[in-house]
């Protein structure tokens, strides 16, 4: 598990996932024609990032199956004592924030006090919530170099055992946070590399009611009239790597710490709350037949 910086070593790939207005482009293999390193990454890229976008636009973020998080232990006796206590996250798996895949085989865990102690003070205040300390746990897909093997130097003096990894391994990066302030404004969001659709203007609300025969009707009028302006402002700022990753991470839980004196924090499963129930969820439509069956 990362600590607040994200996790954002993996820039490339960020920048290529986030990018969801480039057209994409696929090779155009022809009999003769001389290809590359370069036309077999756009092979590749092709591929991967249509797959990403469809994920993205229609299933959306959130967890699919599993990725409960839980403390080990679970409880104690003794809540006045300071002992160590991990943060576990099981397996499972997800789609994080720009569409790629989360898929988690096998338990990891985060010593909650070695954690605390790598922080800031100064960090930590912009999760304090009275006596509570609030963190969030979050995931989202990560690169994974490996498989090294032995490469031409394209450098003079580069090496003489020049090694470059063979295999990116889908992997993923878990980070564990202070909660920021709730934002009152976010309102629906369903894509997190996108604003929140604007509000209706009163003539577009006027046309939507007239249009309505129900109040059902009427709310998934006014959604999909407030989608059609999704796109209208697209004056946003460049994005840095840590705005991406931030993007690109899903909650998973809210670990809330009684914590009344900020300077002496007592790690102790009985101080120590979670919560998986404030994570997104991907809704499936098999899920959808189960619920209007029940």
């Amino acid at each position: 598990m990362s600590s607040t910086d994200w996790g954002s070593g993996d820039e490339a790939t960020l920048r290529a996932d986030a990018a969801l207005d480039e057209p994409l482009a696929r090779v155009a293999y022809e009999a003769g024609m001389l290809l590359g390193l370069e036309a077999t990454r756009a092979e590749q890229a092709y591929h991967r990032r249509r797959l990403t976008r469809q994920q993205y636009w229609l299933h959306g973020a959130g967890t699919l199956a599993g990725l409960r998080v839980w403390l080990d232990p679970a409880e104690t006796e003794t809540p006045d004592d300071d002992m160590l206590t991990r943060v576990l996250v099981g397996p499972g798996v997800g789609i994080d924030g720009l569409g790629r895949e989360l898929m988690v085989t096998e338990t990891h865990c985060l010593d909650l006090r070695a954690w605390l102690e790598a922080q800031s003070p100064t960090d930590l205040a912009e999760g304090r919530d009275g006596d509570t300390l609030r963190l969030l746990l979050h995931a989202r897909y990560q690169d994974c170099p490996t498989a090294a093997q032995p490469v031409l130097a394209r450098k003079l003096n580069l090496s003489t055992d020049a090694v470059q990894p063979s295999r990116i391994a889908d992997s993923v990066a878990l980070i564990l946070a202070p909660e920021p302030p709730a934002d009152a404004e976010a309102g629906y969001r369903p894509w997190p590399r996108h604003p929140a659709p604007p509000a209706l203007s009163a003539e577009e609300q006027a046309a939507v009611n007239a249009a309505a025969g129900s109040p059902a009707e009427a709310a998934q009028l006014m959604l999909h009239a407030r989608l059609l302006h999704l796109f209208d402002d697209d004056a946003t700022p460049a994005p840095t790597p840590a705005d991406l990753a931030g993007a690109a991470a899903i909650p998973l839980a809210r670990l809330s710490i009684q914590a009344p004196d900020p300077d002496a924090i007592v790690i102790n499963p009985a101080r120590v709350s979670v919560d998986n129930l404030i994570r997104p969820f991907i809704t499936t439509a098999s899920q959808l037949v189960e619920l209007m069956q029940g």
